[in-house]
Order: structure tokens, then sequence, then C-alpha cells
């Protein structure tokens, strides 16, 4: 608690009266080099195009929505603690996830998030948001780089990357070398371990939704390495979510009109692949809620691994 209210106060002291001075360095260098130039000219040839030709696979928010989430990049423009810009751009990330769902009625992935992330700084038009990204890379506490957080920096960090590389013929969907080597060795300078998250750890994460009976769903995109086994990813949404009863809960994979209970030593993330490996996948999601029945899934080839049963 005492490093937290010292961290504050050093905040405080020395980073308001500096953050002005930063960000006018940041933008000085970027002038300097040319690449403010080019970001504000890619920005406006990203804007103009369509989402399905940025690798958008949602319906996109609409104007109005788009309006808010600038508005609030905005906002965070105004704030020199880089832990509450951190904690806005969440909310940013969190509010373009829910459009996305409830636009379509099913859950997405980390990996669909990136490209309608793209999008949406794109229609916002801002390259100032490249100085706050690298702002906050740089000066947020590194223990505060796990999680969500530090999940949701990436992918802006990426998703303004992709903006930079931006081809008007081509819309760039994979992020180039030279960008996955500049976020490598910012992992390696700001952390001593390798638990931050990474643009290549993408598929090292799971959207999972919380059921309650009475107050509808939430979800929550959670790190999940892929052989965590079903009874560890639901330890973890106890925790995550909550949960006061966590043996009454259960971890349901959904599909269509069918919800099928996982058996503890499954694999989420397995089960994830499988998935999207069929030549025509089903929409699907995870809910972690209470079971109505015994009705246990286990995916197929795995018959004879599981002894739930």
């Amino acid at each position: 608690m005492n490093d937290v209210v010292l961290e504050k106060a050093m905040h405080k002291c020395i980073l308001k009266p500096l953050k002005s001075h930063i960000e006018a360095s940041l933008k000085d260098f970027q002038k300097a080099s040319g690449s403010w130039k080019q970001l504000e000219e890619n920005l406006q040839l990203a804007k103009q195009k369509k989402p399905q030709e940025l690798g958008v696979d949602a319906t996109a928010p609409d104007s109005v929505t788009i309006e808010k989430i600038r508005h609030k990049f905005v906002t965070m423009q105004k704030m020199y603690s880089p832990e509450k810009k951190v904690t806005l751009l969440l909310r940013v990330c969190k509010l373009i996830y829910t459009v996305m769902e409830n636009n379509s009625g099913r859950m997405y992935g980390a990996d669909d998030f990136l490209p309608m992330l793209t999008y949406v700084l794109a229609q916002c038009n801002m390259p100032e948001l490249d100085t706050e990204i690298e702002y906050m890379m740089e000066l947020l506490d590194p223990t505060l780089l796990h999680g969500e957080g530090g999940y949701y920096l990436t992918s802006a960090f990426g998703a303004m990357s992709l903006i930079k590389n931006f081809q008007e013929e081509q819309a760039a969907r994979l992020l180039s070398s030279e960008t996955r080597n500049t976020l490598h060795q910012w992992h390696r300078r700001r952390t001593t371990n390798r638990t931050v998250p990474t643009v290549d750890d993408f598929q090292n994460y799971l959207r999972v939704a919380y059921q309650e009976v009475n107050n509808g769903c939430t979800a929550k995109t959670l790190v999940v390495k892929p052989y965590v086994t079903t009874e560890e990813l639901c330890e973890l949404c106890a925790e995550k979510f909550k949960v006061q009863e966590p043996s009454t809960y259960a971890l349901f994979l959904v599909m269509e009109e069918t919800s099928q209970q996982l058996a503890p030593d499954t694999y989420p993330q397995k089960i994830k692949a499988e998935i999207h490996s069929r030549p025509l996948p089903l929409p699907f999601h995870f809910v972690y809620k209470r079971p109505t029945n015994l009705q246990i899934f286990i995916p197929p080839g795995e018959e004879n691994e599981n002894t739930f049963l």
C-alpha cells in the first residue's frame, strides 16, 4: 500500500509538471523523422477503408460510438498518470468488445479484436494516440502490465503499428517483423519475466462470459495457456469474477442452440483451436455458469484421456 501511495505522489510531483514537455519532445522527434506526417497520411487512408478491408469480422461501431470513444481518448490525453490512462484505455477496449458482441449476438476472441481496434483508431483519426501509447508503455509500472491492462496496451501498439505500415492497395493485417522485434525489446527492457503479454501470445487469450441467474452476462479476456485445463480455468474464473461459491459453477461451450459442460480435464484452448480448424466453424463461446444438467462434453479424440465420466 505504501508503494502505491509513494508512486502516486511521485507521478504528481514529477510526471504532472513534465507531461507537456515529454509529449512535446515525442511529437517533435516524430516530426523531425517524418514519421508524424506519414502517420497522418496513413490514418487518412485507413479511415477511408471499409471494416472488412482491415480484416474486421464483426459489425463495426457506429458514428455515435466512434465519437464517444474519441472523446474518451481526448480525456486520456489530459491525464498525466500512466495508470489512469491505461484504465481509460481498458474501458475503451471493453466498450469495443461490447459493441462487437451486442451487434452479433456472439462472443469474439482476442484474434478478432486487433483488426477492430485498428479500424476504430483509424476512424478516430488521432495521430496523438501514438505518443500516448508510447507514454504508457514506457512509464507504466511493470507490475501493472499483467492481465488485461497489458494485453490491451499491447493491442493498441499493434493496431497503431498496422496503421503506420498501411498500404493503400492492401491493408496490412499482420504485424511486421520490425514491430514484433520492437515489442520483444520493450518486454525485455520493461520486465524481468515473460508473463507480460505480447502480440505473439494472442492465441493464449480466451474470452469467457460469466452468467448469473438474475444479472445477465459479463465477459473478461483471460490469459489461458494451451495446456490449462478446464478445472484450472474455472478456478481462474472464480477469482476474476469474484464468485462466492465456485464449486457450484462450471465451464460450458455454447454453440448455436447447444450448451455443453466441459469435463474438468479437457483443454479449452485445444477445443477453441479444433473449432477454428473446421472448414465452416460455427460461432461459439465459453460461458462460466451454474450447471443445469450433467451433460459433459469431451472433445473428439480425448475420450480415452478423460476419467471424469
